[in-house]
């Protein structure tokens, strides 16, 4: 009897240091809003991709599903999706994506920062889905918006490859 007390009372311990160590979803946006905050003050990434007059970066794994309308295209990593929204009739100190954002009461926004510097305005904001193990993730920058449904542990490096991406689209 003593015997499967010591080995509960073991698994127990094994259980809370074991969930010690992964870090809570509020930690996951504090810290996915702060990198996105230093990427947006960092010079934008070397363009690796280009689609009729767009030049954009795309991380490793990411690639082009759908660019048959140049203003919203579809990009994968493995399973998941992203969408780009360019909106080249936009100035890049637009607010118009954060205004939109703000106005509608159907989002559920759980954290959000803005950046500003020079003529530039960016934001970051994570919104409530049905899922509560899943956040969409709005980054944006002038005319330009990328969202995608995040895993709650993928929200950190969600975020840091959206924010890359996004800072470095230009359009010719």
């Amino acid at each position: 009897m003593s015997y499967t007390w010591l080995r509960a009372a073991g698994l127990m311990l094994l259980l809370l240091g074991l969930s010690g160590c992964s870090q809570s979803i509020e930690e996951q946006i504090a810290n996915g809003l702060q990198i996105t905050e230093t990427v947006f003050a960092e010079e934008p990434e070397q363009h690796t991709e280009q689609i009729d007059d767009i030049q954009l970066y795309l991380p490793a794994k990411f690639k082009v599903e759908d660019s048959s309308d140049d203003y919203n295209i579809v990009i994968s990593k493995g399973k998941e999706s992203y969408i780009l929204f360019i909106n080249d009739r936009e100035a890049k100190d637009s607010k118009l994506y954060y205004n939109l954002l703000k106005d509608n009461d159907a989002d559920k926004i759980i954290e959000e920062t803005t950046y500003e510097k020079d003529d530039h305005f960016g934001f970051t904001a994570v919104l409530k889905t049905a899922n509560e193990d899943e956040m969409e993730l709005v980054v944006s920058s002038g005319g330009i918006k990328m969202t995608t449904i995040s895993q709650a542990k993928y929200i950190e490096d969600n975020l840091r490859e959206m924010t890359k991406i996004v800072h470095s689209v230009k359009i010719k």
